[in-house]
């Protein structure tokens, strides 16, 4: 298993069992070969395991087509001890996952019984890394439980119908997301690269705790699943909600910080579909909280003389449609990009990347930070409103494009050599606001060029 899945995998215990602690992974279990005669192969795909707690994934063939799973276990890996029914499967080629709680050495197989034939595994053998104590009794050893008891591998139908609901929706949405982007929608790889959780072997209380704790080790946390629920991430039926794929990837890797900044963007007006479309240009969750923060949360005002009126001048943080935040959101991380004639960069150092390439482009960095932008912003709007060729642009018009050349004030920015402001007339507060503004001109300025579907230079 790839870190990657395994991350996915303890996300969807922790949607439905939210936890503590953190944990690690060491391998486990070894393969026994030999299936059934007359059977076709399933092949193990991975054994994860902590303490008590394995995970047993199989690889299960394409041409295996509807039928009852069944999984065989065995104390030594020839006599079958016990079955425990899946029920109904559709696996198609997908991985078949099941639970196990190891409270002494045992053997197990996947057996799918389908309509073209039997599908067998061989034995996987699985050791507790925990031991209980063992005390004799007149009918042999017979190992203590924490709550009493023998030691069996006891499965629950609650837990099972809910990890099999979460594991077709989550997945399908975050993992296949990628391959049916890279293949294809009609692609053969993209209608079989899709995980099938079948179910859990636990019983108890603590066994229960034990899968909890595995989520902390990524990052996942009840608080997190409650801010993917509250901002719409994942919907009712905890399926997360395709158009927010690149969020719950960041979220998934980024844990408690990427969470927390989203529900700070939501709180404060920004939609998920426009941190979704930031995200998925190259930033993250975080960046974008933060860029946010240092550019537009304060309002400038200046004046500008119209006539024998006096007017304002307003640089506010705004919407995601227009004002600082408009700017930051299109012009540093290439929001509504792919529908504009023309999107131009500010250059912050920041790696875009490319809508129909896929490519990732490293920009020129000239501005240390948000923080530096904006002050130069302000500074150059402020100089160019005490000169009349810009000021007089404001005379009459309720939309006003005001673009400045650098040399003309007096400022001097290495590879920007001009900048455009614009700005719409508010009749209720006589204020001219700024709807967007980007830089044009200038050697270290980069675009993104949609007939060409590249990121280079303007010029």
């Amino acid at each position: 298993m790839s870190r990657r899945w395994v991350g996915v995998l303890v996300l969807l215990l922790v949607l439905t069992l939210p936890g503590a602690s953190a944990l690690s992974f060491p391998w486990a279990g070894t393969q026994i070969l030999g299936t059934s005669i007359g059977a076709y192969p399933i092949h193990i795909s991975g054994v994860e395991q902590k303490d008590n707690i394995a995970v047993v994934t199989w690889d299960v063939p394409p041409n295996c087509i509807s039928g009852y799973g069944t999984v065989l276990i065995s104390k030594d890996g020839r006599s079958v001890s016990e079955r425990v029914n899946l029920g109904r499967l559709k696996p198609w080629g997908k991985k078949v996952a099941v639970f196990f709680n190891v409270r002494e050495p045992i053997y197990v197989k996947l057996r799918i019984t389908s309509g073209n034939g039997v599908f067998m595994s061989s034995w996987v053998k699985l050791e507790p890394t925990f031991r209980f104590p063992v005390l004799p009794t007149a009918y042999g050893t017979r190992i203590y439980t924490i709550n009493g008891g023998d030691a069996t591998p006891q499965f629950i139908p609650a837990i099972v119908g809910a990890i099999i609901v979460v594991g077709a929706t989550i997945w399908d949405a975050y993992d296949t997301y990628k391959t049916c982007k890279a293949y294809g929608p009609d692609s053969i790889e993209c209608g079989t690269q899709l995980l099938f959780i079948v179910g859990t072997a636990i019983s108890g209380t603590e066994e229960i705790r034990l899968i909890s704790k595995l989520g902390k080790k990524f990052g996942v946390t009840d608080d997190i699943y409650k801010i993917l629920k509250k901002t719409g991430i994942i919907d009712r039926a905890n399926t997360v909600v395709g158009k927010f794929s690149h969020i719950f990837d960041d979220i998934a890797k980024h844990g408690d910080e990427a969470a927390k900044a989203l529900d700070n963007l939501v709180s404060a007006g920004v939609s998920t579909e426009a941190v979704e479309e930031a995200v998925k240009h190259g930033a993250t969750v975080k960046a974008v909280k933060e860029g946010i923060e240092k550019f537009a949360e304060k309002s400038s005002e200046f004046i500008v003389k119209n006539g024998g009126k006096k007017y304002k001048v307003v640089l506010e943080k705004g919407t995601e449609r227009s004002g600082l935040l408009h700017a930051f959101l299109r012009h540093v991380w290439g929001y509504e990009m792919e529908d504009a004639r023309i999107t131009t960069f500010w250059p912050m150092g920041q790696k875009i990347v490319e809508p129909k390439t896929g490519r990732v482009v490293q920009l020129p960095k000239v501005f240390r930070d948000e923080k530096e932008l904006r002050e130069f912003l302000d500074e150059v709007l402020e100089r160019a409103l005490q000169k009349e060729t810009y000021a007089s642009k404001f005379r009459g018009n309720d939309i006003v494009k005001l673009e400045v050349s650098l040399n003309d004030i007096g400022i001097h920015k290495e590879g920007i050599d001009s900048v455009k402001f614009i700005f719409q007339l508010d009749r209720k507060s006589q204020e001219y606001k700024l709807i967007s503004t980007h830089p044009v001109e200038g050697s270290k300025v980069f675009a993104y060029k949609p007939w060409k579907g590249v990121i280079e230079p303007v010029r």
